[in-house]
C-alpha cells in the first residue's frame, strides 16, 4: 500500500483532518493485513518552522505508523521540479523564462521518482523494513536550473522570483512561506550530496534538472521543450 495525505486539498488546510486521514489509512492497512506500507512524508519535517503545518502533520502520521505494528518504510521528498510549471499557483512554465519561489540553492526531486522509489521498496520490503529514504536527486540554485532548461530547450532562459519576497507570505500563507525560508536558509538540506548519493543507490536513474525537463517536455501552453 502506498499512502499519501493532502493537507491543502483533501484535508482543507486542517491539521487534525490530515492526521486523521493518515491514521485511517494506516489502521485500514493493519486491518487488512497489508504486507508493506510505503508512506510519503516530507523531508526534514522535524527541522521545519512550526508554521509549516502541512509538514508538521506528517510527523504525527509517521509516529502512528511506527507504533501501529504495520510493516512499513517512509519516503521523504524535498522540493518538486513540478513546481516549476504550476499554473494554478501563478507559475506557468514559459518558453525562455523560469520562475520559482526562491532563487537560492535548493534540493529538488521529481514526483515520478517518488513512484520509482516506492517501487524499489515494494520489490525488496525486507531491505527497507522500518527505513526512511530522503527523495533528493539534484541540488542547484535557480540560475543552474535555468541553465538546464536552456540546454534542453535550446533557447536562452531568463530566471527570477515568481513573486516578490514581501508578497510571498501574503499570497501563499505562512505555511509555504516559512517552508521556502527554511530551504533558502539551509541551502536545501544538510549533507545534500550524501542524500543524493543515497537516493541514487535506490533509484540510479533519478532525474537531474535536465532529465526532468526532457521528461516533462512541455511548456504550460503545450509547446514541446525538446523540438
Amino acid at each position: 500500500m502506498f499512502a499519501i495525505t493532502d493537507y491543502f486539498g483533501a484535508a482543507g488546510k486542517n491539521f487534525a483532518v490530515e492526521v486523521a486521514h493518515g491514521r485511517h489509512a494506516i489502521d485500514a492497512a493493519k486491518s487488512a493485513a497489508v504486507d508493506h506500507v510505503v508512506f510519503c512524508s516530507v523531508i526534514d519535517a522535524e527541522q521545519m518552522p512550526a508554521e509549516c503545518h502541512h509538514i508538521k502533520s506528517k510527523i504525527d502520521i509517521e509516529k502512528h505508523l511506527k507504533s501501529s505494528g504495520v510493516k512499513f518504510s517512509i519516503l521523504r521528498p524535498c522540493a518538486f521540479f513540478e513546481n516549476l510549471d504550476d499554473a494554478p499557483n501563478w507559475n506557468p512554465l514559459k518558453k525562455g523564462s523560469l520562475k520559482f519561489l526562491l532563487d537560492q540553492t535548493c534540493t529538488w526531486c521529481a514526483t515520478y521518482d517518488i513512484g520509482r522509489a516506492a517501487a524499489a521498496q515494494f520489490k525488496n520490503p525486507s531491505k527497507w523494513l522500518g527505513q526512511t529514504l530522503d527523495v533528493v536527486s539534484y541540488q542547484g540554485d535557480l540560475s543552474q536550473v535555468a541553465k538546464a532548461l536552456e540546454i534542453v530547450g535550446g533557447v536562452p532562459v531568463s530566471h527570477g522570483l515568481a513573486m516578490p519576497m514581501c508578497l510571498r507570505g501574503l499570497f501563499l500563507g505562512q505555511d509555504l512561506h516559512q517552508m521556502c525560508n527554511y530551504f533558502q536558509d539551509n541551502g536545501g538540506v544538510p549533507s545534500a550530496q550524501e542524500r543524493i548519493a543515497a537516493f541514487k543507490a535506490a533509484v540510479p536513474t533519478a532525474f537531474s534538472a535536465e532529465d526532468w525537463f526532457r521528461f516533462h517536455n512541455k511548456y504550460a501552453d503545450g509547446t514541446k521543450i525538446v523540438q
